[in-house]
């Protein structure tokens, strides 16, 4: 387990404050947040890289918070990899490591499928390469703890959707075979959704959300973080409440909203997943949602970006929306096109 407690740094204009979380052998923490909000300061703090000016970082109960980065026993894989460009990826996985080495490294080359890759220069390696290489680096030395910082930053957006599989498969038997805590940097929401456990959000030098992943993504404690998210904001006023819903006026348009503990007349923050919208051409509740108590509005499409199997759609109901539907029902869709916009009132949560 790592743990760190009230870690602070001031560098320039720039300090990290009270950073508090611990991570168990055989889970990830994935750090995730802008440029800028101090997620690779974290980072070089546990590898000893940064000395902090207050807080105390535990590797298995033991306090490293002083000891130089070589007496920490982390593993550490930079955004940029840092492969000794004058050594092959064999050497590159041995260097730093005592006595008889050859057996350890050939072992974990075979772990990570690379074997063939042994005599060959680094510079003439994929992105992909090149990243299996460092993280064989780092584990070859039997770290107490994995720390990955945009491992998946310098790659084409082809090469990232593909290695980010394969990274999946690779932490996970890291994770399960070696019961390594490991802490993952990254700026991208549907990355940090795949590899990590835990999500801890940061926001300019503080954490503004952490917890397990599913619960973090459910239910934003801040507005920060449903806008990071991706969430729909919505501000209106209470204007009703009657047998656990609350009627909420959203310049104009009355939102059905399940809330036990909102109080008449309040102002209120409403946030809403895009991926919990349905839009069809036809104003009748779904069938399946004849039981629920579901909020129906007309609207605009008024922009459509196709990602992949999925397509993000801008909606105008005198306040804009955005939904994500199946890339497959665009053929229903155009830009200009009248629609309706169906979601639960179970899935529109007022920010606390």
């Amino acid at each position: 387990m790592i743990s760190v407690s009230d870690l602070t740094v001031k560098r320039g204009n720039f300090a990290l404050e009270g950073i508090n979380f611990s991570v168990e052998g055989g889970k990830c923490l994935a750090l995730i947040g802008p440029n800028g909000s101090g997620k690779t300061t974290i980072l070089e703090c546990v590898a000893g890289i940064i000395k902090p000016s207050r807080g105390r970082i535990l590797i298995e109960d033991v306090d490293v918070t002083n000891l130089p980065p070589e007496k920490r026993r982390v593993g550490y894989v930079p955004q940029d990899f840092v492969l000794f460009p004058h050594l092959s990826a064999e050497q590159n996985i041995a260097f730093g490591l005592k006595g008889d080495k050859s057996d350890k490294v050939k072992e974990i080359m075979s772990w990570f499928e690379i074997s063939h890759l042994a005599g060959r220069d680094v510079r003439s390696l994929s992105g992909g390469e090149k990243q299996k290489v460092a993280l064989a680096r780092a584990l070859a030395a039997n770290p107490k703890v994995l720390l990955l910082d945009e491992p998946l930053s310098s790659l084409d957006p082809l090469s990232r959707d593909r290695l980010r599989r394969e990274l999946k498969s690779i932490l996970s038997k890291i994770l399960t075979t070696l019961n390594l805590p490991v802490i993952y940097v990254t700026h991208d929401l549907s990355e940090a959704d795949l590899i990590g456990d835990y999500l801890a959000v940061l926001n300019n030098g503080r954490i503004e959300q952490i917890g397990l992943k599913s619960e973090v993504l459910a239910e934003p404690h801040s507005r920060f973080v449903a806008d990071f998210l991706g969430y729909n904001i919505l501000e209106g006023r209470v204007v009703e409440l009657k047998d656990g819903l609350a009627t909420v006026d959203v310049k104009g348009l009355l939102l059905q909203v399940e809330a036990e503990d909102i109080n008449l007349r309040k102002e209120v923050s409403l946030v809403l997943r895009p991926q919990d919208i349905v839009l069809s051409q036809e104003g009748a509740v779904r069938e399946r949602w004849q039981h629920c108590r579901c909020n129906i509005i007309s609207g605009e499409i008024t922009e459509i970006y196709r990602m992949g199997n999925i397509a993000k759609v801008l909606i105008d109901i005198g306040v804009p929306l955005t939904a994500y539907v199946s890339a497959s029902m665009l053929d229903e869709f155009r830009v200009g096109s009248s629609v309706f916009v169906q979601f639960k009132a179970c899935k529109v949560k007022p920010l606390r």
